[in-house]
Formats: C-alpha cells, sequence, structure tokens
C-alpha cells in the first residue's frame, strides 16, 4: 500500500521561514502543504504551487483547506505573524503545533496553538510554549520554561530550567539564558549573549554577561 497522505494545509507566506515550515510538515506525514498564499512571491515555494495572496485565504476555506500555519517568521517584530495568525482563526481556519520529527518534546510539554518546534530542538518537561512562538533549529527549551505568545527561540540558543521569555520576545542565536531567569515582553537578546540576570520588558540585552544596550 502507498503511503497515506495528510490533510491538506495552507502556508500564509512564502519566504524562507516558509520553506522550514514545508519540510516540517512533509518529515511528519501528518498534514499536506497544500499552497502557498502571499502577495510577494511571485512563484512555487519547494514545490508548494502559489494560490495567490492573501484574499484568497476564503477561497480556500470554502474549497475544504481548513488548516492553516503561518510560514512568516518573527526577528524583533512579530506584528507580520501575529496578525496573519489572528486574520486566519478569524476566518476559521485551525492552526495546529507543527513539530519536525527530528525534534525531542517531552510529553508533559503543553504546546499551543500556531507554534512552531523546528528539526533538532529540545523542549523539555513541563515546558510551555504560547500561541504562536517559535522553537527554531536545534534550540533547547529545558523543564518548565514558559515562553510567550510570538516569542522567538532562534537557532542554537538554549535555555536552562525554569526560564521565562515574555510575549514577543526574540531570543537570539546562540544565546543561553540561565536557570530561572525572566525575561519581559519585547525583549531583544542579541546573538551568543549570555543571560544572567532578569530582563525588564522592552530592552535588548548584547554581551556576557548580557547588558542592556542604550539608544
Amino acid at each position: 500500500m502507498g503511503k497515506s497522505v495528510g490533510k491538506p494545509v495552507v502556508i500564509i507566506g512564502g519566504g524562507g521561514h516558509a520553506r522550514v515550515v514545508i519540510d516540517a510538515l512533509r518529515a511528519a506525514g501528518e498534514l499536506q502543504p497544500f499552497a502557498i498564499v502571499d502577495p510577494s512571491t511571485d512563484g512555487p515555494v519547494d514545490g508548494v504551487p502559489l494560490y495567490g495572496d492573501d484574499d484568497t485565504l476564503p477561497r480556500l476555506l470554502a474549497e475544504g483547506v481548513e488548516t492553516a500555519v503561518v510560514g512568516v517568521g518573527s526577528v524583533g517584530d512579530v506584528r507580520t505573524r501575529r496578525g496573519l495568525h489572528e486574520r486566519a482563526l478569524a476566518l476559521g481556519f485551525t492552526l495546529p503545533p507543527v513539530v519536525h520529527p527530528r525534534a525531542t518534546v517531552a510529553a508533559t510539554a503543553r504546546l499551543c496553538i500556531g507554534c512552531f518546534v523546528a528539526a533538532g530542538a529540545v523542549v523539555g518537561p513541563g515546558a510551555v510554549l504560547g500561541e504562536g512562538a517559535i522553537i527554531n533549529s536545534n534550540a533547547v527549551v529545558d523543564h518548565d520554561c514558559v515562553i510567550g505568545a510570538f516569542a522567538h527561540v532562534a537557532p542554537g540558543a538554549a535555555l536552562s530550567g525554569a526560564v521565562t521569555v515574555g510575549e514577543a520576545s526574540l531570543v537570539g542565536t546562540g544565546a543561553a539564558i540561565i536557570q530561572g531567569v525572566h525575561v519581559g515582553a519585547g525583549v531583544l537578546i542579541g546573538a551568543g549573549a549570555a543571560v544572567v540576570a532578569d530582563v525588564a520588558d522592552g530592552t535588548t540585552v548584547t554581551g556576557v554577561p548580557a547588558r542592556q544596550r542604550k539608544p
């Protein structure tokens, strides 16, 4: 018997993050990339046909494509990702968590709608990933961490146990956060930073140890 085809899913956005999402969907097999919608893309993305711009979403829903994944990432500005997520929900799409099968996610972790866990990532016991959050390639989110809605833990970042990352924050590539630290909302942690103390809302920290960068 041939391999069964998963439920069709529309990917909203056609850039680099969309390609990572498509790869994860194909590897997992439960959802089948069916169409891309993106006003700035002019052709297929890794073999997934372009259906049109965002205004074609209601037509896809009417044709029976009831599942969507936001293929737009967030590097310091989550407004586009959040807006597309909220629009898809308002139209009536289901936005499931997407987990690459080469990620390791503990059975007691909780993944909220629309979040994404990339290949090589580790999500520990008791961790919570908020709505629309991204845990990128080879990032580690250890036990009892809480990642806020639309926060992004970039490739190779490592969070020790019981770290809290606030809504819409970015933990940069290769950054490290020691256990129990609270990172506020709207924070930007620079690549390679070592965070050893709490970080207030809306600040940018860089360096080893991480210090607030003045405007």
